[in-house]
């Protein structure tokens, strides 16, 4: 009777035991990828998949290796309809050693080995230095008696070669040594650059999930915003001619330091910044009120309060079609979207990869330019009309004139509806300014007084076509009212009273020079003197 009471207790112990460890949580790793990353002005949306089998009930599924600069508030977790998610935390795991990249592991490889190189270098320096340290100690040779001659002789011979035999092999260990430094000097540099881009990557999201199916292969999307990555537009303006289209190539500069390498992902562009918050934003009243001037004793400064105006969404596709880039664009009132053709790999390097997005032509009313006064050189000129691309998208620009790189400039959004684009100089035409000494004069009138001025500007066209340009000079303007200004001979030009500006269209026949006047009278008290003008 005893051994039978004996037996039922182990058998309830038993049972209470593995109903216990049924009951434990199971934690599965499930490894993920990158596949495809959404990248706005200063964050970027990663999305992530994977794999994993769960065993039935509640268990415990860690996706390890987020970037530190994730943003907690962003996390959106999704699994297999079989999988019901229960919560989701972020956890950082101090202790789990970081694995290193392939090239960092191999530089380090390297390293080592010179290292070792180098402490053995030292090692057979110190011997040599010992063994002629030794040599010298005992010099002195046959006690008080002496040594004979030809014994001295035997003696010094041995000498001179050992300490030629230590100079030879000491020469070859320095410049053994040298090279290695200059070989570690590198490697440390190459290092410092690569880690100064290399991050702890050692959050984890911690999901505490129920599955209802076993022994069934679940998968697993996560989607999170991070922060450490700037994308940047730029353009590339590409002039065959001025008689052919301008060609505009829109690239991107993406700068990111996530700790997360994008390989092979599926890349798209957004301008705008997505709200990093998950709760649906607040109207707060808007008042509308009139423009004020307000007025102290130093200046006078005028300010507004304006209402936010919500625009209506409109979604516009385009295709461009480009030598390198052919993005899909999508458009709204408010930001456009650039989703990248193929697959792209940028690493967490801090350092800009640029991505090709697409390209465009406009056609281009091309003239030429000059104002004297500030350079003597005829600047090409295109004006083009402008779109919601460049508009949106404002950024530095390298201009391409000619199969040349003539400069940069900025494309940014303007008031007017065209676009002015300096390609660069045409050295076919030569522009030269001078006053016309013979013709500017000075004149006192009791105590005022006036001077005149001759300004002759000449144009040469070297080329063998017809060339039309804009010139422009400018007379000064009086910001006093004992000064004052005349313009008594405006040489044909176009004259702006307010601005002062005087401007010619000219046409230039093939090889004719043109000579261009115009005069002006300045009076002022005779006891002042004006500013250069």
């Amino acid at each position: 009777m005893r051994m039978n009471s004996i037996t039922k207790n182990t058998l309830f112990i038993l049972v209470f035991l593995i109903s216990l460890v049924s009951q434990a949580q199971v934690t599965k790793y499930c490894p993920t990828s990158i596949d495809e990353v959404s990248v706005f002005r200063n964050q970027a949306q990663v999305h992530r998949k994977g794999k994993v089998f769960l065993a039935e009930g509640v268990q415990t599924v860690i996706i390890e290796k987020i970037s530190p600069y994730l943003l907690q508030e962003s996390i959106e977790a999704k699994s297999s309809s079989n999988v019901e998610i229960l919560s989701v935390r972020v956890q950082n795991d101090y202790l789990k050693e970081e694995e290193k990249p392939n090239y960092i592991v191999d530089l380090e490889d390297s390293l080592e080995k010179i290292n070792e190189g180098l402490a053995d270098i030292r090692g057979d320096k110190e011997a040599i230095s010992m063994q002629r340290d030794l040599l010298i100690a005992n010099k002195n040779l046959g006690g008080t008696q002496g040594v004979k001659a030809e014994e001295l002789e035997d003696v010094l011979s041995i000498y001179q070669k050992k300490f030629h035999d230590f100079k030879v092999e000491k020469s070859a260990l320095d410049k053994k040594e040298k090279e290695l430094l200059v070989r570690k000097r590198k490697i440390d540099e190459q290092l410092r650059e690569f880690n100064q881009g290399t991050m702890s990557v050692s959050n984890k999201v911690v999901l505490q999930v129920r599955n209802l199916k076993f022994g069934m292969e679940s998968e697993f999307e996560l989607t999170y915003l991070v922060k450490g990555i700037r994308w940047t537009p730029l353009y590339d303006i590409r002039v065959t001619d001025t008689k052919s289209p301008i060609k505009f190539y829109l690239k991107a500069q993406i700068t990111q330091n996530t700790g997360e390498n994008w390989s092979n992902v599926k890349l798209k562009l957004a301008t705008n910044n997505p709200n990093s918050g998950g709760s649906k934003p607040v109207l707060h009243p808007v008042k509308i009120y009139f423009n004020q001037v307000v007025a102290n004793k130093k200046n006078v400064y005028s300010y507004s309060e304006e209402p936010t105006v919500a625009m209506e969404e409109m979604t516009v596709e385009s295709d461009f079609n480009g030598y390198r880039g052919n993005a899909r664009v999508s458009q709204n009132a408010v930001s456009m979207e650039f989703e990248v053709p193929g697959k792209q790999s940028i690493p967490s390097d801090k350092k800009g990869q640029m991505i090709d997005i697409s390209s465009f032509s406009s056609n281009a009313v091309y003239g030429h330019a000059c104002v004297p006064k500030l350079s003597k050189d005829v600047f090409v000129t295109a004006k083009i009309e402008s779109n919601d691309l460049i508009s949106q998208l404002n950024g530095e620009a390298s201009i391409y004139f000619g199969g040349s790189f003539t400069g940069k400039t900025y494309l940014s959004q303007s008031a007017s509806d065209s676009l002015l684009i300096t390609l660069g100089t045409d050295k076919r035409l030569v522009s030269k300014r001078e006053k016309v000494n013979e013709m500017c004069t000075k004149s006192f009138f009791g105590s005022t007084r006036k001077d005149a001025n001759t300004i002759e500007i000449t144009l040469s066209n070297n080329s063998n076509e017809t060339i039309e340009l804009d010139l422009e000079d400018q007379v000064p303007l009086t910001t006093n009212q004992e000064i004052t200004v005349k313009l008594t001979d405006k040489g044909g030009s176009d004259f702006d009273l307010e601005s002062g500006k005087l401007t010619w269209k000219v046409k230039l026949l093939p090889k004719q020079t043109s000579k261009f006047r115009f005069t002006f009278e300045i009076s002022y008290p005779s006891n002042k003197i004006i500013s250069p003008f």
